[in-house]
């Protein structure tokens, strides 16, 4: 087995369990009560209803070192005094992990070419 596969086999088991997550602001947003994806540690999804304008709806993704700072619980709350609806997600009900076969399917994209290029300066 060549240097190259070898190195290709222990990346792609090294990256088994790992899950990407990122946060989709789309028009299935607006319509459910859910990040659709979240990329990072939390997603944080807010509602304002404006007399004028109507709902609007902004999400943003929290980074894995805000980690350090603590959160509101997880789920959804609607303030009263401004009627804004907060959702916060890290895992669960409000936010989708893709699958592992994706992730792989991500590294081996990016490996590939740099595998060739290593068998052809070593050979």
């Amino acid at each position: 087995m060549s240097a190259g596969v070898s190195l290709l086999l222990v990346i792609v088991v090294l990256c088994r369990g790992s899950l990407q997550m990122w946060c989709l602001d789309g028009s299935d947003c607006e319509q459910s009560d859910t990040c659709s994806i979240c990329e990072g540690a939390a997603c944080l999804r807010v509602q304002r209803n404006h007399p004028m304008k109507g709902a609007t709806v902004a999400m943003t993704c929290l980074p894995h070192d805000s980690l350090i700072h603590s959160y509101h619980p997880e789920g959804c709350r609607n303030e009263l005094a401004s009627g804004e609806k907060l959702c916060l997600c890290s895992a669960h009900d409000f936010c989708n992990t893709t699958t592992p076969r994706r992730t792989h399917f991500s590294v081996l994209l990016v490996l590939v070419p740099h595998l060739f290029l290593l068998r052809l300066l070593v050979f």
